[in-house]
């Protein structure tokens, strides 16, 4: 089951905060286009603790069947909006939820190559099976996701994980090691469906292995600590954009160990070892991309992170980026 320690439950009944982190690939492979359209790939993919509050509220006095409100005018409170599919899709497979209220405090750019959208969609879902008691099988919740996105069941592991087909085949990675992260955004969005049909997957080797970027103690980095990353779709984006493949460099001079776009982009990571030297470039690389917003986080290794959660002196969350 989902940790508890992402449920920020409130004093009243009837009303609950979730926590929706953001996530990063470290390494993202596109195997092979799908007869269905989607794409078969196979990615590491971590929670970070820059995050999204989602909160969901039991309203007798609504008209059926969600209200949703958000912070960010640019994000949809209608039918289009992830998290009102994810109210359907319960409901759909049988679950039938009451008139609900959902509020959601976005810290997580939209169309980032984030998974903001999917992870506000899984919290709603963890935050119903909550609140209704129907207190779900986690292989169940996240069938209901993928009826949602192809990243929705990702969030329902909370730790790093192997994904692999078009995202519903999660094999959980015990990794621990301690590293920063500064991503950036640029301010525009990427179409996912444009990226991946762009590439040519002739380019790739869809039967090479996947070079992984940590052993699978998590200890040691392959190759003497050297981190093995990449992504294949950076390949058509940077030619459209070629200010996110500067950001890269940039990034690089100013210590990152790697640094990489995450999913389809538009947003790029940079990998730190000291927290020092990742707020250091952060100040330093506004200053020659001024238009861009800045992020520092930390990955969430395992579902309830001992280490992180005492670094930061709190198990309610505190030390998310919100």
């Amino acid at each position: 089951m989902y940790s508890r320690w992402f449920l920020m439950r409130d004093k009243g009944e009837g009303r609950v905060k979730v926590w929706a982190p953001a996530k990063i690939n470290l390494f993202l492979k596109v195997v092979r286009r799908l007869t269905s359209g989607y794409h078969e790939i196979e990615s590491l993919m971590v929670p970070i603790t820059l995050a999204d509050e989602v909160e969901l509220v039991l309203e007798r006095s609504q008209t059926w069947p969600v209200e949703i409100h958000c912070d960010d005018p640019a994000i949809p409170t209608d039918s289009d909006n992830l998290v009102f599919k994810a109210v359907m899709a319960l409901h759909d497979s049988g679950y039938p939820v009451g008139p609900i209220s959902i509020s959601i405090r976005k810290r997580i750019p939209s169309g980032a190559g984030l998974g903001g959208g999917s992870s506000d969609a899984a919290a709603v879902l963890k935050g119903i099976d909550y609140l209704l008691g129907f207190d779900l099988p986690p292989e169940k919740l996240r069938a209901v996701g993928l009826k949602v996105g192809a990243d929705v069941p990702f969030f329902f592991m909370e730790q790093a994980c192997l994904v692999s087909g078009i995202g519903e085949r999660l094999k959980p990675l015990e990794i621990s090691r301690d590293i920063w992260f500064l991503i950036g955004f640029p301010g525009f969005n990427i179409s996912t469906k444009e990226a991946y049909n762009a590439l040519d997957l002739e380019l790739t080797n869809p039967k090479a292995q996947v070079n992984m970027p940590f052993s699978l103690e998590g200890e040691t980095c392959q190759g003497g600590g050297v981190w093995q990353l990449f992504n294949d779709l950076e390949t058509p984006v940077f030619v459209w954009y070629p200010s996110l493949e500067e950001f890269c460099k940039k990034l690089k001079v100013l210590g990152a160990l790697e640094a990489k776009m995450t999913g389809s982009g538009s947003s790029i990571f940079g990998i730190f070892g000291e927290r020092g030297v990742a707020t250091a470039a952060m100040s330093e690389i506004q200053g020659y991309f001024p238009e861009w917003k800045l992020f520092l986080a930390r990955p969430i290794w395992q579902s309830i992170d001992e280490s992180w959660r005492n670094a930061n002196g709190s198990d309610r969350g505190e030390g998310f980026s919100r």
